[in-house]
């Protein structure tokens, strides 16, 4: 009688225990089930509609990988200014110089005929006195152009500096400096060598931006505050206004990348991570993290995943969808009334 008792309570322990694991089991599912209901939401037609939730198809594409910078205008009429400075000095050299020569030879002149007693010799020192006048006329206009030729490397550096103070370089690469915009740009530390080619937009439109040539080093200006070393690029093409700064883009020396242009407006932001959203059908939307973006444009980002070629991607109204995602999962006070 006994041990029939102890069977009873044992069969009663046991399937106890089996009820509160099978509570246990559908508690963790329920759960489960709405977190992951929780990165999904529901909107009827009607509301997408009012709402004007728009949405675009992911094809894949090429991404060439860059640094971004600024690069800024440089304004080139001091140059021309000092072109006109230094070729008036020289002229003046090359007068200096010619009066030089005549003087000397009056001088070998003059000192003939006094060997030959033929002028006296206070002609002679009259002479003398006038070569050394002209030497140091000739001394201070060479000078002169010297330390244009010096100042303007300093500040323009040497290859600019050869273009526009020297006749034998030809004519058509200071022209280009005239019609062409030029700009200086300071390559990051992390740039050990400068690109021969970079692309520059006055508004981040990467996917307008023109060319820009490499130039030459450009002189260290204490009055700058900005890390790096400067250089200078000519703009392959003028731009429609004058944009005193632009948005410059460094190729880095690596392979393209495969993945898609997303527009900025598609990022949501939820407790400091970001977001998009995926249309899974009429009225299912999912809510997807992007943990890598690069910024492509003031307008676009380029991401690799875990998006995927085909997904239909919502460009506009994803706040909206967080909003009602996120309203869905408060209470309704009638279900409190309810409860009670």
């Amino acid at each position: 009688m006994l041990k029939s008792r102890y069977l009873k309570i044992i069969v009663f322990l046991l399937l106890s225990l089996n009820v509160l694991n099978c509570y246990a089991n559908d508690k963790d599912n329920n759960t489960t089930s709405r977190t992951a209901e929780a990165f999904t939401v529901h909107i009827d037609a009607t509301i997408i509609n009012a709402t004007g939730i728009l949405t675009q198809k992911l094809h894949s594409t090429q991404f060439s990988p860059a640094i971004e910078t600024f690069a800024t205008r440089v304004n080139i009429s001091p140059l021309i200014d000092t072109r006109k400075e230094y070729f008036t000095a020289l002229a003046k050299q090359t007068i200096a110089h010619i009066q030089l020569k005549q003087s000397l030879l009056n001088t070998h002149r003059i000192e003939k005929l006094q060997r030959e007693k033929a002028v006296s010799t206070r002609k002679l020192l009259t002479q003398k006195s006038q070569l050394e006048i002209d030497k140091a006329n000739f001394k201070a206009a060479k000078h002169q152009t010297e330390n244009i030729r010096l100042h303007t490397q300093s500040k323009w550096g040497s290859v600019l500096s050869q273009w526009f103070l020297t006749e034998e370089i030809p004519a058509s690469k200071m022209l280009s400096t005239l019609s062409k915009p030029l700009y200086l740009i300071y390559l990051p530390i992390s740039v050990t060598a400068p690109m021969t080619t970079v692309t520059i937009h006055p508004f981040g439109l990467r996917e307008k931006a023109q060319s820009a040539s490499l130039i030459s080093s450009a002189p260290i200006n204490d009055t700058h505050q900005q890390a790096g070393t400067p250089f200078f690029y000519l703009s392959n093409k003028g731009f429609n206004a004058y944009h005193q700064r632009v948005v410059a883009w460094l190729p880095l020396k690596e392979e393209k990348l495969s993945g898609f242009i997303i527009p900025v407006s598609a990022i949501v932001w939820h407790l400091g991570q970001t977001y998009v959203y995926i249309q899974v059908d009429d009225e299912l939307f999912k809510r997807i993290k992007i943990t890598q973006k690069k910024l492509v444009s003031t307008e676009s980002y380029f991401i690799q995943e875990p998006l995927q070629e085909g997904d239909i991607l919502v460009s506009t109204g994803a706040q909206v969808l967080l909003s009602e995602e996120f309203r869905g999962l408060i209470p309704a006070e009638d279900d409190d009334d309810d409860d009670d």
